[in-house]
């Protein structure tokens, strides 16, 4: 870069205050809300199941008087309720009967086993109580909520996100539908728009990307080469707010805004914008869609962890015997990303941490 670099916590701080919060919620159904960012608490209106169910098949009874059948003084019951497996009880009932435990004769049937209040039973409220609080807004919509939704819609917050690609061979660009899909599983409606290429249709990608989008995300032509020309693009259609940052991978990324939304101008080799990536996108990403910040977990490196000093390095890490192993610090290749459990920022004062270190990394 021809112009000194940012540093990494100055530029985090800046790109930061481009971003004005978290998008406004928009109601989906339940399935189509998996993944997404809670705008809301989900609590739940009533209880599951809103009444007594039969627990199994079998007849409904009421235990009182019957604790005493059993094979050698069998009670005999007349004309009893017979319930599937998720069926109410009838009123003045409070047990089911295993059909099992039951010889029919005619309309009687015949207990051969004790029965107590409760046996057999789901009560009203089992699988959740009516009010109880399961998952906090800021938390994503699992999987698992879904059997204990009683609503036809969720209140999600969904950043729509455009990927502009610049510079790319049509049909040979594999950065896109990564980001994409790593966009996407971060709960984010995303449109990867088509290559362009030149100062003047970035510019215009740029600026047509910015007005159906909260975030937009350029990749390529961030360099100081002849053809490179995204950074320049970007001041033309807004603001280029920064340009260089003292970040391995990621010397010459760049942020700004074009009318009011964000723009990251990521590396346009894979490796480098995906790590460029984890570093600057996902805290705004995170940021759009209100989720809190991801928690830390602490690992013991089981190797020395080698950094250049004078600028800011990710390390991405994988789990091996006796802790964490580096599989790449700054200069990452691309099958380190599949391989990864963890990733760490070295600051750019530290030349590395010695094998047996203790540190707070984030999960990958």
């Amino acid at each position: 870069m021809t112009t000194p670099l940012t540093g990494l916590t100055d530029a985090l701080e800046r790109l930061g205050a481009l971003v004005e919060g978290p998008v406004a919620p928009v109601y989906l159904p339940p399935a189509a809300s998996v993944g997404r960012v809670l705008a809301t608490d989900l609590t739940a209106g009533t209880d599951l199941p809103p009444v007594a169910v039969a627990a199994r098949d079998g007849v409904a009874v009421r235990a009182a008087g019957l604790d005493g059948a059993g094979p050698y003084a069998p009670v005999m019951l007349a004309r009893p309720a017979r319930l599937a497996q998720g069926a109410p009880l009838p009123p003045g009932t409070d047990a089911v009967v295993a059909a099992r435990d039951l010889f029919w004769c005619g309309e009687l049937a015949a207990l051969s086993a004790p029965v107590a209040p409760g046996e057999g039973v789901r009560a009203a409220g089992r699988d959740i109580a009516a009010g109880t609080c399961w998952r906090r807004h800021g938390a994503r919509l699992s999987a698992w909520d879904l059997p204990l939704l009683a609503v036809r819609e969720v209140s999600v917050r969904v950043p729509r996100v455009a990927v502009v690609p610049t510079g790319v061979v049509p049909g040979l660009d594999t950065l896109s539908p990564c980001l994409a899909a790593l966009l996407a599983a971060d709960g984010a409606a995303v449109q990867v728009f088509s290559a362009v290429a030149g100062r003047g249709r970035i510019a215009a990608a740029l600026a047509g990307a910015a007005a159906q989008a909260d975030l937009v995300i350029a990749t390529g032509g961030t360099g100081d080469g002849t053809d490179d020309h995204t950074a320049a693009a970007l001041g033309d259609a807004g603001l280029l707010a920064v340009h260089g940052i003292g970040l391995r991978p990621g010397t010459t990324a760049g942020f700004g805004a074009v009318a009011g939304v964000p723009v990251i101008l990521l590396p346009g080799r894979p490796a480098d914008a995906l790590g460029t990536w984890l570093v600057l996108g996902a805290p705004v990403l995170r940021r759009l869609s209100g989720a809190p910040p991801p928690p830390c977990r602490r690992m013991r490196l089981a190797r020395k962890l080698v950094s250049t000093p004078g600028v800011a390095e990710l390390a991405l890490l994988q789990a091996a015997e006796g802790g964490m192993i580096p599989l790449g610090v700054g200069d990452l290749p691309l099958a380190a990303f599949a391989r990864a459990q963890l990733c760490f920022v070295v600051p750019a004062g530290s030349e590395g941490y010695d094998s047996g270190t203790v540190l707070d990394g984030r999960d990958l």
